[in-house]
């Protein structure tokens, strides 16, 4: 078994308790979905969601409770500023921003239903949209399908908590009202 890639799973690809109390705090996902949800890299065969450029950041895909990343998020290196693996806090900060709209996807999952046909039903929904967003020539095409901008309720919630002093390069917690 490998080591995490990250302090926020632990070596069998489970999100920490830690993860799992913040997450659900930031995207209002149930904590049973996200203590029943594994983060796995992607495979190398092409057939293996996502196809983003790991180079330009990487991505990640849920099918079902699995969150797959692609690989550059699992390497300490060989990737530029795109290699997310080293446990630094730039790079942890990136895996929860990114995890907080993943775990957004697991309450759609369930919607759609565990089984091979709700998979595939959940993949084709997702195709669907970017399809016909494409199509209609409505930009972004991914940011902007509706099961993605549901999906972002946590990464917005963090954003909007934290503010970064380009001074000292520190991210800060805003003060909330």
């Amino acid at each position: 078994m490998k080591p995490s890639p990250t302090p926020l799973l632990t070596d069998d690809g489970r999100l920490t308790p830690m993860a799992v109390e913040l997450l659900a705090a930031l995207s209002a996902v149930r904590p049973d979905l996200l203590e029943g949800a594994r983060v796995r890299p992607t495979g190398a065969r092409v057939l293996w969601f996502p196809w983003y450029r790991r180079r330009r950041g990487g991505g990640a895909f849920v099918v079902g409770r699995t969150i797959r990343f692609t690989p550059n998020w699992y390497a300490a290196s060989g990737y530029g500023r795109s290699s997310f693996g080293d446990h630094s806090r730039r790079s942890t900060l990136r895996w929860l921003m990114h995890l907080a709209h993943e775990v957004g996807h697991l309450p759609q999952a369930e919607r759609f239903g565990q089984h091979a046909l709700g998979r595939l039903r959940y993949l084709l929904a997702f195709a669907g949209q970017y399809g016909s967003r494409a199509l209609m020539g409505r930009w972004p095409v991914h940011d902007g399908a509706p099961l993605e901008q549901e999906a972002d309720r946590g990464r917005w919630v963090l954003r909007e908590l934290l503010v970064q002093d380009r001074r000292k390069g520190l991210l800060l917690v805003k003060a909330v009202q």
